[in-house]
């Protein structure tokens, strides 16, 4: 179920794809049994749509992701003030080594940088203490990246100087400031994808561009 459910998040089957587990299997290299029963859960988890004999991938509106964000401002707002005074200073170096190491934007897949964006929020979201918020912030993100939009541009500096200031509070044991850091930051998030689909911003090139199942750049 895992590799599936990558390629649900990376793009690999965008939503709206027909999904069969025959195909799916000789694409894997297993049998069909695995595969038709991690689809039977990806659809349980509603990440896959069932109509008649059908599964489809589930895709995410542009709806659903400011609701999606509205969620994670709150939930996440709650967990960096949680988190404020709880990661270590290996942590805290580790975070801020991956943030920093990402210098030029071209330079940097699509997949590392939503690898470091993972390390940044959820490691703060683990840190809360809170387990159900670390799981809900988790499948929220996972909501996020199945919307299927590139890096948003002009957000790539800004977006790094803001996750640093997050972690500059949670270090200074400022849960109040933290919180206030990490709404901030998906507000901003959240305003990059409104300029960006208004047609304000002009779309980034995608250094790694996805490969769908049909072949396609996408």
């Amino acid at each position: 179920m895992t590799a599936i459910r990558r390629m649900i998040f990376s793009g690999d089957l965008p939503g709206g794809t027909v999904v069969q587990d025959r195909k799916l299997a000789e694409q894997l290299g297993l049998s069909r049994t695995p595969v038709r029963e991690a689809l039977g859960r990806l659809a349980g988890e509603g990440y896959l749509r069932r109509d008649g004999r059908l599964l489809t991938v589930q895709g995410v509106s542009v709806e659903d992701v400011m609701e999606i964000l509205a969620t994670r401002r709150a939930l996440e707002g709650e967990t960096a003030r949680l988190a404020a005074g709880r990661l270590s200073p290996e942590q805290l170096a580790a975070i801020r080594g991956a943030i920093e190491g990402m210098v030029e934007p071209r330079a940097v897949s699509h997949d590392r940088h939503w690898s470091v964006d993972d390390l940044v929020h959820l490691s703060i979201a683990e840190a809360s203490g809170n387990r159900l918020m670390a799981r809900l912030v988790k499948e929220l993100r996972e909501r996020t990246r199945m919307f299927g939009l590139s890096r948003i541009p002009r957000r790539f500096d800004p977006g790094k100087g803001e996750h640093l200031a997050i972690l500059s509070a949670i270090e200074r044991a400022d849960g109040a400031a933290a919180a206030e850091a990490m709404r901030r930051h998906i507000d901003n998030a959240r305003q990059g994808i409104l300029d960006l689909l208004a047609g304000t911003l002009p779309r980034e090139p995608d250094p790694n561009p996805v490969i769908s199942v049909s072949g396609t750049r996408t």
